[in-house]
């Protein structure tokens, strides 16, 4: 996959890895190098492994060695935990596409790490096009989840950006509702929940939610819960890798969640009770992701958004307010606001109806409005927003076919 122009340039300083320096980390092979300049496969193994995955995917070009070593499924996943482990090691990026059918075609992505560093700049968007409409439904470990809305046959795969390869789609029939994408780390399998709509003429609407695991023969678990039949916003579960679990904001105004590992069912408060009459001021609320914890955000009467940080989950007594952030007349005063990253003392946002990324200062409650370019073209519906981080994991995941057909970077 092409990468973006920029990208080797900003990251040379950080690296700082050159040609000469290659040559010293090469493995041991019988060569003239004396012993002192040399060092052992295993420290060669431990400085890899603290690259970005778009620098390691150019250093398979080394030598053979490093080839078999960065492509390994092992050294993959040991790169993704290395990085759950240690934020500074995350290359976090942005990848968006369009809230009408038609647009769904074509992804922007770009940096967050530029976007913090050089908010008065523009930052640079890579663009990507696929054959047909997908909708990203998840991220997680550096893989999208995207569903193919061109028919009723729902197709379902997953997509690594970095690498730019796909696999082979899971094939569903039937409507779907409500869903969502996590990964299962005591069994290693990426899984992919659905309730499927059953609509016969003569027959009442029935609703069956499934669980379908990423491999070459895919199986599939029915649960028997009725509480995903009243989910509400758009039906995308929410993932919080720690823990293993999809979440929803259920219609009674509480949190279902769905454990990956026992795929069981709990449920337990927000910080504020949405039914209650003195809430209902309280509008737009969602759920995400912010410091590995999950988060909940909504607005209240068209004037502020809170902001809420569930530090032990499950433990509803342990919901902590993160900011009140005041609506901006540039934020469009009701417009939904989306929070997606946390670096320091500064809050990354998006908002969907008017696709303009904001800088929220958590300290003194400045805004700046960074750019993009290309500027996104044709949003006049708007844009949706998700927050990855970039690694090597293979969509091939466990024997799972891949191809690097369906989506394709779009040139400058």
């Amino acid at each position: 996959m092409t990468q973006p122009r920029d990208y080797e340039k900003r990251n040379r300083k950080r690296l700082r890895v050159t040609r000469n320096s290659l040559k010293r980390l090469r493995p041991s092979t019988g060569t003239s190098l004396g012993p002192l300049s040399v060092l052992p496969d295993e420290l060669i193994r431990e400085i890899l492994l603290r690259l970005p995955a778009r620098s390691l995917l150019r250093f398979q070009s080394v030598c053979s060695s490093w080839r078999t070593l960065i492509s390994s499924s092992q050294f993959a996943n040991d790169h993704v935990r290395l990085i759950a482990a240690d934020p500074s090691f995350s290359h976090p990026r942005v990848v968006y596409h369009g809230c009408w059918f038609y647009r769904y075609k074509k992804f922007g992505d770009f940096s967050v790490r530029c976007l913090f560093e050089n908010p008065s700049q523009p930052t640079e968007v890579v663009r990507f096009a696929g054959k047909s409409s997908h909708e990203i439904i998840g991220s997680c470990n550096g893989l999208l989840c995207l569903q193919d809305i061109t028919d009723m046959d729902n197709l379902i795969m997953l997509w690594n950006p970095c690498t730019g390869l796909t696999s082979q789609p899971l094939e569903i029939r039937g409507s779907i509702g409500v869903c969502g994408f996590g990964y299962d780390h005591v069994n290693d399998e990426y899984k992919f929940v659905a309730v499927i709509d059953h609509i016969h003429k003569q027959e009442p609407l029935r609703f069956e939610t499934r669980i379908y695991t990423f491999c070459p023969n895919s199986s599939k678990r029915i649960i028997q819960d009725t509480a995903f039949k009243r989910i509400i916003r758009d039906g995308k579960g929410v993932f919080v890798p720690c823990t293993a679990t999809l979440n929803w904001i259920h219609w009674h105004g509480l949190v279902l969640s769905l454990d990956l590992v026992k795929e069981t069912c709990n449920e337990f408060s927000l910080p504020l009770n949405l039914k209650a009459p003195e809430n209902k001021s309280f509008i737009f609320p969602h759920l995400c992701v912010l410091k590995n914890c999950l988060a909940f955000c909504c607005s209240h009467e068209k004037t502020r958004w809170s902001v809420w940080l569930l530090k032990e989950y499950g433990m509803p007594q342990s919901w902590t307010k993160l900011a009140t952030i005041y609506c901006h007349h540039s934020l469009l005063t009701g417009a939904e606001l989306h929070p997606l990253y946390i670096r320091g003392n500064t809050l990354l946002m998006a908002v969907a109806s008017t696709s303009k990324i904001v800088l929220y200062n958590l300290d003194d409650g400045g805004l700046e409005f960074p750019l993009l370019k290309p500027t996104p073209s044709d949003v006049s519906m708007g844009l949706w927003f998700y927050i990855y981080h970039e690694s090597l994991v293979s969509p091939s995941y466990r024997c799972l076919r891949s191809s690097s057909s369906r989506i394709w970077f779009i040139k400058p």
